[in-house]
C-alpha cells in the first residue's frame, strides 16, 4: 500500500507541474507573433459635429476646407479663423441674439509631423428668456477656454481644455475630434 500510494504522489506531482506551465515540455516552441507596424495605415475618418441651422437673428457661418501652407504664421492663422467661425456656430442656438468671438492670443508649435496651435478663445452670447418666462430680458453667458489644434498634410484635429489646461497628446489623437481629412 505504501508504494502505491508514492507511486500516486510522485504521479500527481509530475503532472501538477505540467498543467502549472500550460501542459507544455521545456523543450516545446510556439510561433511568436509578427511585431505590428507602430503605424497603421487606417482611412482618415471626420467626426460627426451636430450644428445649429441658426435663427432669424443669426446663421452659421462656412468653415474653411482648403489645407493651409505649412508654416507656422499660415497654420496659425488658419486655425485662428476656423476656431472664430467654429466658436460663433457652436453658441448658435434658437434663442441666441448675438454672438461675440475674441481671440486673446495664440501659440504655434512644430510637432512630429504637423503644427500645434493653441488658441486662447473668449465668447459672449446674448440670448433671449426661454419661452413662458416671467423676465422679459435677455441674458448674457461668457466662456474663455483654449481650442487646441493639430494641423498636418493629411489631418485637421480639434480640442478644447479650460483656459491654460493641457491635453494628453501632441497630434490630438486620444483627446480631439476629427474636423478635416486631407489627401497628402
Amino acid at each position: 500500500m505504501r508504494v502505491h500510494a508514492a507511486v500516486l504522489v510522485a504521479a500527481l506531482a509530475l503532472t501538477a507541474g505540467c498543467a502549472a506551465i500550460g501542459g507544455q515540455s521545456p523543450d516545446a516552441t510556439t510561433d511568436a507573433p509578427e511585431p505590428s507596424q507602430s503605424r497603421t495605415d487606417e482611412p482618415c475618418e471626420t467626426d460627426l459635429l451636430l450644428t445649429s441651422e441658426g435663427n432669424d437673428r443669426l446663421t452659421p457661418k462656412p468653415l474653411s476646407d482648403e489645407r493651409p501652407d505649412r508654416n507656422p504664421e499660415a497654420v496659425g492663422e488658419f486655425a485662428r479663423e476656423y476656431e472664430r467661425v467654429f466658436a460663433h456656430n457652436h453658441e448658435i442656438g434658437e434663442r441666441a441674439r448675438d454672438v461675440t468671438v475674441e481671440l486673446q492670443g495664440t501659440t504655434v508649435r512644430s510637432v512630429d509631423d504637423g503644427f500645434r496651435v493653441r488658441v486662447h478663445v473668449w465668447t459672449r452670447t446674448v440670448v433671449n428668456t426661454p419661452t413662458g418666462a416671467t423676465d422679459t430680458g435677455a441674458t448674457t453667458r461668457e466662456s474663455f477656454y483654449d481650442a487646441h489644434y493639430f494641423v498636418s498634410e493629411e489631418v485637421l484635429r480639434r480640442a478644447e481644455t479650460d483656459r491654460h489646461g493641457t491635453l494628453p497628446d501632441a497630434d490630438l489623437s486620444r483627446s480631439g475630434v476629427t474636423l478635416a481629412c486631407w489627401d497628402g
